[in-house]
């Protein structure tokens, strides 16, 4: 297992897509709204900082995941006594670990360009989010990598996951006026979930930090689930 944690992180760190999707794009996106002097809410900053694990642990891992099944590798896996829980649980946490760093960059920037007001022992509490918020969008990534019949579609399936999961979340409604739809969504929504934790690891709401870290280990179970049932029957 050890193995392949360190396999993959190699991987990760020369990973271009890494680069781009949720360092590159996202650093750009901030500095150019700093440069001119756009006022972002917190939504909004708190909210690039979740689309930057999802684009980087679900979209490109499942792109990922998506050639080595073309390539049968999931296959030989069958067939040999490596256990598929320590191998979902072996690339879920390389994953995790790159995207929790580059998350945390992006929150460092952030409290500088734009006066976050964010304390050390606040930007700790940050790190479980990173954790949970990456791990869940990781097995996210396995389960709809067996989906689609070809790139295309897998891009089709990110985008149609992805948009819904965004748009029914704080960083677009307000939750308390938005249609019953969408407060159902938010309700199962791992973005609302990230959202009402960062914003209560800011303010010191011990309660609802714990709320959401409990609704995020929720998820994640559920996620570990739907990412190991794809390997056990090709589809969902």
């Amino acid at each position: 297992m050890s193995n392949i944690i360190t396999i993959t992180l190699r991987k990760n760190l020369k990973d271009f897509y890494l680069l781009f999707w949720s360092i590159i794009l996202p650093l750009a996106v901030l500095i150019g709204m700093y440069y001119f002097k756009v006022q972002l809410s917190t939504g909004i900053l708190f909210g690039i900082l979740s689309v930057a694990l999802f684009f980087y642990c679900c979209t490109t891992n499942s792109f990922y995941i998506y050639a080595q099944r073309k390539r049968g590798i999931f296959d030989l896996l069958r067939i040999t006594p490596f256990s598929l829980w320590r191998y979902l649980g072996a690339i879920t946490i390389s994953q995790t670990v790159v995207a929790c760093v580059v998350a945390t960059l992006l929150l460092f920037v952030e409290r500088f360009l734009f006066n976050l007001n964010l304390t050390g022992i606040q930007a700790l509490q940050f790190l479980p989010l990173f954790f949970l918020g990456a791990s869940i969008f990781s097995l996210i990534g396995f389960a709809l990598s067996a989906i689609p019949k070809n790139e295309g579609q897998l891009s089709i399936v990110s985008n149609l996951v992805m948009i819904p999961l965004v748009v029914c979340s704080p960083m677009v409604f307000n939750l308390e006026t938005a249609p019953a739809l969408v407060r159902w969504i938010s309700f199962i929504n791992p973005f609302a979930r990230l959202h009402q934790g960062y914003l209560a690891a800011l303010s010191g709401q011990a309660a609802d930090y714990w709320l959401s870290l409990a609704f995020l280990i929720g998820l994640l179970v559920i996620s570990l689930v739907l990412a190991k049932r794809s390997f056990k029957v090709g589809k969902i």
